[in-house]
């Protein structure tokens, strides 16, 4: 199973890279020019704060509105608790930083 992970910070890219490295994990770090990987993945995590604020808005915005998205993990210091909840809700595994954990959640390969 191939992890992609959407940012556009170097030193983020790196220690997922790293992370993925130490856990055995296949990651392909990309950027928002590369949506068709976005739309073939079996698991995307975004760095949410190192993205377009439209990024965060329209996945906001989807998961509102009752889009699942189980197959999405992403990380921000800058969700408000609201943002926070609704993700959740939505099957989205939010934390505040890139953890390992964010790498291997097992079970979350099920896309709707």
């Amino acid at each position: 199973m191939i992890v992609h992970y959407l940012t556009h910070d170097e030193v983020n890219a790196a220690v997922a890279l790293q992370k993925a490295a130490r856990n055995g994990i296949d990651l392909r770090v990309i950027d928002v020019r590369d949506f068709d990987d976005m739309i073939r993945t079996e698991r995307l995590i975004c760095d949410l704060d190192h993205l377009p604020a439209e990024y965060r808005t329209n996945l906001v915005s989807r998961a509102a509105a009752g889009e699942p998205f189980l197959w999405v993990a992403v990380h921000s210091y800058n969700l408000s608790t609201y943002e926070v909840r609704v993700l959740r809700e939505a099957g989205v595994t939010v934390a505040r930083t890139l953890k390992s954990s964010l790498l291997r959640l097992p079970g979350l390969f099920v896309r709707m």
